[in-house]
C-alpha cells in the first residue's frame, strides 16, 4: 500500500492585540511564578502550542517608558478563554519586577501575539524535551496538547533546576506519565544541598541527556531556556547525532526581562 502523505501543519495564526485581566498569581519557586490571564477584548485567542506572546509593561516607579517582553504560554491550549505565562524574577528586569512587584489580581495588562514558530512536528520521531526553570511553559503547553490529543508519539522531558526548590509542577509532570501513552519525566538539579532529601538525577540537564538517552540520532529535540542553555544543549545533541534540522527552539534575546 502506499504510504499515506504527511499531513501539512495548520498556518500559524495572525497576531493580534489583547486586553487581558489579570486572575490569578501563583508562586512556584522562589524566583517563578505564573500568571493567568483571561482574555476581555477579543474574549478568545488562537495560538499553536510552543509559541509566545509579549507583554506590554507599562509605565511605572522604575520604568519611565512603556516596553513589550516576551514570554512563553505555557497553559492548556484547549481553553481559549485565558493564558498562563511562567515567568522568572531576573534582578533589575524592568517587565519581571513589573510583574512581581506591581501586578496584581484584577489589574489590566496588554498583549500581543502569538508570535514563534516552535510547533510539535507532524512526524513520529521520539521526542526529548529540554528545559530549566521558566523555559517549563512552552513545553507544558505541548504536553497539555500531547494528552488532549491522544498523542502516542514516545516522549521524554529533561527538567533542570539548580537546587530541588527550583523543580516545580513535578505532580503535574507525574500526571502526564499516568495519560500519555509513552511519556517520561527526568527532573534533575545541578547540585543538593545539605539536608535535602532527593533521589533524582543530579548533574546539568546537557549532562543527564548524554548519560540517560539512548536512541539520540532518532529524536527530535525540544528546547527552551536561556540563550547559554539552548547553545549548550544543542551541541550536546549534535554531538550525540541529532541533526540540527531536528533541534527546534525560540531563542529569546537577553532583553526579555
Amino acid at each position: 500500500m502506499p504510504k499515506e502523505p504527511v499531513k501539512a501543519p495548520p498556518k500559524f495564526p495572525p497576531v493580534k492585540k489583547y486586553v487581558c485581566r489579570c486572575t490569578e498569581i501563583l508562586e512556584l519557586a522562589p524566583d517563578i511564578k505564573q500568571f493567568r490571564l483571561e482574555f476581555k477584548k477579543p474574549e478568545t485567542i488562537d495560538y499553536v502550542p510552543g509559541q509566545y506572546i509579549q507583554l506590554l509593561t507599562p509605565v511605572y516607579e522604575k520604568n519611565s517608558k512603556e516596553v513589550y517582553r516576551t514570554y512563553s504560554i505555557s497553559s492548556d491550549p484547549a481553553d481559549k478563554s485565558a493564558i498562563e505565562l511562567i515567568i522568572r524574577r531576573i534582578p533589575g528586569g524592568i517587565s519581571t519586577t513589573y510583574c512581581f512587584e506591581y501586578l496584581k489580581v484584577g489589574d489590566e495588562v496588554e498583549i500581543k501575539g502569538p508570535y514563534g514558530k516552535l510547533r510539535l512536528s507532524n512526524t513520529n520521531a521520539p521526542i526529548v524535551f529540554m528545559a530549566g526553570g521558566s523555559g517549563m511553559a512552552p513545553i507544558k503547553c505541548m504536553l497539555h496538547y500531547m494528552k488532549n490529543t491522544g498523542n502516542k508519539r514516545k516522549a521524554t522531558y529533561y527538567f533542570g533546576g539548580n537546587k530541588v526548590e527550583d523543580l516545580f509542577y513535578v505532580d503535574l509532570m507525574r500526571e502526564f506519565e499516568s495519560v500519555i501513552a509513552d511519556f517520561r519525566f527526568v527532573p534533575t538539579v545541578a547540585e543538593t544541598g545539605q539536608g535535602e532529601n532527593w533521589d533524582g538525577k543530579v548533574g546539568l540537564v546537557t549532562q543527564v541527556v548524554k548519560e540517560d538517552l539512548k536512541n539520540a540520532p532518532e529524536c527530535e529535540a525540544y528546547l527552551c531556556g536561556s540563550p547559554g542553555m539552548v547553545d549548550a544543549s544543542i551541541k550536546v545533541l549534535k554531538e550525540m547525532g541529532i541533526g540540527e534540522e531536528r533541534i527546534f527552539y525560540d531563542k529569546f534575546e537577553k532583553s526579555s526581562t
